[in-house]
């Protein structure tokens, strides 16, 4: 699959960022990280039509099939296991909270209603640090996300339901992380970045039943997963 551009522009910004500080950091490489960390992830899914986080349109028998995504939020944790001075390995649990709007337009009629949608993800990155400075690191991140719905979700107002119905139990994505990281002096740290997912699979489908004129319509709209997010840990060391 290629690689959509806007991780290109990530790894080429990041490229441009590491060159010059290579030199730098030298005198520092010979500093040792742990070699097992853990650290708690919370995190802010924010849409962006750049990064494909936008809206998904269809139309059928004269409806209008929307889907609006709107700000979601990522809670869990993770390992980090030290390989070599330069990468790590990260693998971690996190629940994924996503909200949308969904509307289906018929004529001059609107239904609307709020679909809430938990998913599970089990990330594995390989990850790329380059030291700054003696507590601060740039790090990046690239690997496999695996996200599951275990169970079909919906959401229903007036003449309107929307279901969330699964096509499978597991689906893997890719997942790309950018970040700094600060070791405090004594033990622990902090992180701030950001995380792009990419789901070249349709884990499920927003399925539209709607009534207009006495007329019940169904229709299903394959879900685009992908998101963009701004991610915040705190490594306990």
């Amino acid at each position: 699959m290629p690689i959509p551009v806007p991780t290109k522009c990530l790894l080429g910004c990041l490229l441009l960022a590491i060159v010059p500080l290579t030199n730098a950091a030298q005198e520092l490489d010979g500093l040792k990280d742990p070699n097992f960390n853990f650290a708690v992830q919370v995190g802010a899914i924010t849409p962006s039509a750049f990064f494909r986080v936008r809206n998904t349109v269809r139309e059928a028998e004269g409806v209008r099939y929307q889907v609006d995504p709107s700000t979601g939020f990522q809670v869990g944790g993770l390992a980090a296991f030290r390989l070599s001075k330069r990468f790590q390995l990260q693998g971690g649990f996190t629940l994924l909270l996503r909200n949308y709007t969904c509307s289906a337009t018929y004529q001059e009629q609107t239904l609307s209603t709020r679909l809430n949608t938990t998913l599970y993800e089990v990330p594995l990155l390989l990850v790329y640090y380059q030291r700054m400075s003696e507590r601060l690191l740039l790090s990046l991140g690239t690997g496999v996300n695996l996200q599951t719905l275990p169970s079909d979700l919906g959401a229903q107002e007036q003449h309107l339901q929307v279901l969330a119905l699964h096509k499978a139990f597991a689906l893997p994505a890719s997942l790309t992380m950018l970040g700094l990281e600060f070791r405090a002096k004594n033990r622990g740290g902090f992180f701030a970045g950001l995380a792009y997912c990419i789901t070249p699979f349709f884990l499920y489908d927003t399925v539209f039943l709607s009534k207009f004129d006495g007329r019940e319509r169904v229709h299903p709209v394959a879900h685009v997963g992908d998101y963009f997010g701004l991610v915040a840990r705190y490594y306990l060391d």
